[in-house]
């Protein structure tokens, strides 16, 4: 491959990351947790599926509140962060 070629590659992919890095940015300005953000690559390099089947799988996955709103209970306790309403008494 050519000098040429994967210096072209190189600048598209530092293009690609300056996008996704300032929309991260922007994101978490607005307070949204962005720290561990998935794509539809992380299922395909590994699995023989198209993107929708990947993003399908990362939705199941990754999609419900419930396990997480659980996760956030246990963690605040372990950190002895009250809930707002317990804290009122």
């Amino acid at each position: 491959m050519s000098t040429k070629i994967v210096n072209e590659i190189f600048e598209s992919y530092r293009a690609e990351q300056k996008e996704i890095n300032e929309a991260q940015e922007f994101l978490k300005s607005k307070n949204f947790y962005t720290d561990c953000m998935w794509q539809t690559k992380d299922v395909t390099d590994i699995y023989d599926c198209s993107d929708e089947e990947a993003y399908q799988i990362l939705d199941l996955v990754l999609g419900s509140d419930m396990f997480t709103f659980e996760r956030i209970e246990i963690q605040a306790s372990m950190m002895d962060i009250k809930r707002k309403e317990d804290s009122d008494e």
